[in-house]
């Protein structure tokens, strides 16, 4: 009975912790890689959680961190998270290239929101290709205007394809 009680406790200051950090200080990011496939766009983040977060993670998920994450890509209406954990995490973006005489477009967006801009600039923000190829840039603070050739065998939304 004691030992529920001091789990309940400490739960308790965990949750009141956690609560009480401004929105996302509690994630320190240390780098972002941006996967282009076709019109979509993957990133997988890797960060560090302070430490009363990364417990409360532990013991109860992630869910609570994921609007802070969707947050970080609160430019794109389409942001999922496909995962998350204690290290890092994955989002996915439907969408975020436009198609444009066969190369998808891939405008620069700010990081954050634009009621919740991103404070500190992300040390290391990769992008890679769907070749393989990879360009790396440095203390950024948005996405990097960034194209690349769509697959020929693709069929886009409106447009037809000719038979001959």
């Amino acid at each position: 009975m004691r030992w529920s009680h001091g789990v309940l406790a400490f739960m308790a200051v965990l949750a009141f912790t956690v609560s009480s950090s401004a929105g996302g200080e509690y994630i320190n990011i240390k780098d972002v890689t941006m996967h282009l496939n076709e019109g979509n766009a993957t990133f997988e983040i890797n960060y560090t959680l302070e430490t009363f977060t990364k417990l409360y993670v532990l013991a109860l998920g992630c869910r609570y961190i994921e609007p802070d994450l969707l947050s970080l890509f609160g430019n794109y209406s389409s942001a999922k998270v496909i995962r998350a954990d204690p290290d890092g995490a994955a989002l996915m973006v439907a969408g975020a290239g436009k198609y444009n005489s066969g190369y998808y477009l891939f405008d620069s967006r700010p990081l954050g929101s634009g009621d919740k801009p991103l404070k500190e600039k992300i040390g290391r923000f990769t992008v890679v290709y769907p070749e393989g190829r990879a360009r790396t840039f440095f203390n950024v603070t948005s996405t990097q205007n960034v194209f690349c050739e769509a697959k020929a065998a693709a069929i886009r939304p409106n447009q037809s394809v000719n038979h001959r």
